[in-house]
């Protein structure tokens, strides 16, 4: 099929602004988590020592891994030449898709798929990490483009289309699981299109791919032996798909709309004309789109969860191009509009909604480390304290990248093992600025507790999958940033919005501050009951609860500091943090705090109540003052990659 003057300017013109979104200030596009994870698995001596420490581990096949291990050999940790061969790939998939979507099917089904695999979100920021996405697109398309000219269209029985089979699908074998998955199911497919000698030269394709991936085949089962990732990573729900729709639409609704408009238009065209015809493509582009996807989802329900946007990458072209099918008998010149507003459309929400280069350019990482290095040019590096939950690989890099004073004393609260030493460190007078940099909400709680150390909040930035908070100590707290603010100093005027038995109450006559003591013949205390209705409008919202804790010698066993979302029926989420010998030093006054990260919830809890109380389970003696519970506005971009902004 003969390429038109007009489709030449239009699909160079999609390659070429595909290349400028990918590109764009490529040496500014920071290092995910994961590329780090990566990259520190290649610092072994010798290539034996990278495979079995640093690449049979890791749930993936080790191909990625081994051509990160020698290209980092080449360029070392640069952002930009690492992320390049990937973000190369990713350009190169617009080619591939164009030219599948054409041979399939027709050349405005080539570029209206061009356009969405160019401009959507889903297939530029995974061709902007140097993982085994952008990649495996490439490597499955390659794959796809040299199968359908043998087996499907026939229209280039070659030793190049077999080139591209083979080397293809070596590659997606040694890429990733999924993409794996991808050459088993499309290999399958071969043998009930193929007759005669081509099929003799097919199975001799198939088993000169086996061949190939016989070194990997040890490693395979052993991976396959280690399960999912279920320590992080929920099963699905069907929901998921729902999730799925809203992640490759930008979370836009005009940009879903447009794309279904288009569709239901040109699909409503054919069926007038009486054009559409259904053909083997179709069931082709329905079975290799859906089936990895069903099979990922049964997998994770069943076995161990794994299923995840980002594996689904390698089938989702094969769903845009059974979409655009509609087109396959449609006018050139109508197309050519459709697929200038299509790609207008995208690149908008690309860029004004979803936000793709305000907050996937701005990881928490290095945004961080440059804070805290001008920080520390205008205060004193010995009365600042950092806390940083980073990896501490990725806080050493950057650190010495931004040139942080090494002076300057920045402490992982994931590595003290008693939270008690935390507390030490954080009332040490010595500091009169805390630098709270994170990029995860698994201690939801630290915030809470630390603010009521340094409750003055100086400056807060957050990040896509992260925050820097900058404090600073003085006299009395303030919650000015909470909502629905409810404390009890357990004088006798605020029992009635709290529980709790007066005859258990001190009270110091002097500066009229009253404690309670806990001992043996109190369960539970300082109950808080609060309906949610009204108080609770916003997805990134996180309900904190503080009591300051007194243990004067030693404690038996744990009392808990509790907090749940309660309906009619019970709890729907309940967490606590502990009072015991390893979290509250003795003869000193410590905050203790416990919080509910509403991200983490399915639903807002708007109908719900919330509980707040002491469950002293162990009838332990100690003290309590100053109880607080609020809401406060958390990151709406914590999880920005996977679920937009909250």
């Amino acid at each position: 099929m003969k390429i038109t003057r007009g489709e030449r300017i239009i699909i160079l013109s999609i390659i070429a602004a595909a290349s400028i979104l990918r590109l764009w200030n490529l040496f500014e596009i920071p290092f995910t988590y994961d590329e780090f994870s990566a990259l520190f698995r290649t610092q072994y001596n010798s290539f034996g020592e990278m495979i079995a420490l640093g690449a049979r581990v890791d749930g993936h096949p080790v191909g990625v891994q081994v051509f990160l291990y020698y290209y980092t050999q080449l360029v070392g940790f640069n952002e930009g030449w690492i992320k390049l061969p990937f973000i190369i790939a990713g350009i190169a998939s617009v080619y591939l898709i164009w030219r599948i979507g054409r041979e399939w099917f027709s050349p405005q089904v080539g570029l209206l798929s061009a356009a969405t695999i160019a401009f959507m979100h889903y297939t530029i920021v995974y061709s902007q990490i140097a993982r085994p996405y952008g990649s495996g697109l490439f490597f499955t398309l390659l794959m796809l483009l040299g199968w359908s000219r043998i087996v499907l269209t026939k229209t280039g029985v070659s030793w190049k289309n077999y080139l591209y089979f083979i080397l293809g699908a070596a590659l997606c074998m040694y890429n990733h699981h999924f993409s794996a998955l991808m050459v088993g199911l499309t290999g399958f497919a071969g043998l009930f299109l193929i007759r005669g000698k081509a099929l003799r030269n097919y199975v001799f394709s198939g088993l000169i791919i086996g061949i190939l991936y016989i070194p990997h085949i040890e490693i395979f089962f052993h991976q396959l032996n280690i399960g999912g990732i279920g320590g992080w990573l929920n099963k699905p729900t069907p929901s998921f798909f729902y999730d799925y729709l809203k992640y490759i639409f930008h979370f836009s609704k005009i940009t879903a709309i447009t794309f279904g408009a288009i569709v239901l238009f040109g699909l409503g065209q054919a069926l007038i004309a009486k054009n559409y015809n259904l053909k083997k493509a179709h069931l082709l582009a329905f079975v290799l789109g859906v089936m990895p996807a069903v099979i990922g989802y049964l997998y994770s329900v069943e076995v161990a969860p794994l299923l995840q946007f980002s594996v689904l990458i390698f089938s989702f072209p094969m769903l845009v191009i059974l979409a655009f099918s509609v087109f396959e008998k449609a006018g050139k010149g109508q197309t050519y509009i459709l697929t200038g507003v299509w790609s207008l459309m995208l690149v908008f929400s690309l860029i004004f909604v979803r936000q793709h280069y305000r907050y996937f350019y701005k990881y928490p990482y290095q945004e961080s480390m440059k804070e805290i290095k001008s920080f520390t040019e205008s205060h004193a590096i010995d009365s600042t304290l950092v806390l940083c939950n980073f990896r501490p690989e990725i806080t050493t890099y950057y650190a010495e990248k931004y040139s942080v004073p090494n002076n300057l004393k920045i402490i992982n609260p994931d590595s003290i093992k008693e939270l008690k030493h935390l507390h030490l460190q954080l009332s040490n007078q010595q500091y009169e600025y805390l630098i709270f940099a994170k990029t995860n909400e698994n201690q939801p709680w630290l915030y809470a507790m630390i603010r009521e150390y340094f409750p003055g909040i100086i400056l807060e930035n957050n990040y896509n999958q992260g925050s820097c908070v900058f404090m600073k100590r003085k006299e009395s707290a303030g919650y000015s940033n909470y909502s629905l603010i409810k404390r009890c100093n357990f004088l006798p005027e605020d029992n009635g919005t709290w529980r709790f038995d007066n005859n258990h109450v001190l009270i110091d006559t002097l500066d009229y501050e009253a404690t309670i003591e806990i001992d043996s013949s109190v369960e539970y205390e300082s109950t808080l009951v609060q309906p949610l209705l009204g108080h609770l409008n916003s997805k990134n919202s996180v309900i904190d609860a503080t009591i300051w804790v007194f243990i004067p010698d030693s404690i038996v066993g744990e009392a808990l500091w509790v907090a749940s979302v309660e309906s009619d029926t019970g709890a729907v989420v309940w967490y606590a943090s502990p009072i015991n010998s390893s979290s509250v030093p003795v003869n000193k006054w410590v905050p203790v705090s416990v919080s509910i990260f509403v991200p983490d919830m399915t639903v807002i809890p708007t109908d719900k109540t919330l509980r707040v109380y002491l469950f002293n389970s162990a009838k332990s003696t100690f003290y309590i003052k100053r109880a607080f519970v609020g809401i406060r506005s958390g990151n709406p971009a914590i999880y920005w990659i996977t679920y937009g902004l909250f």
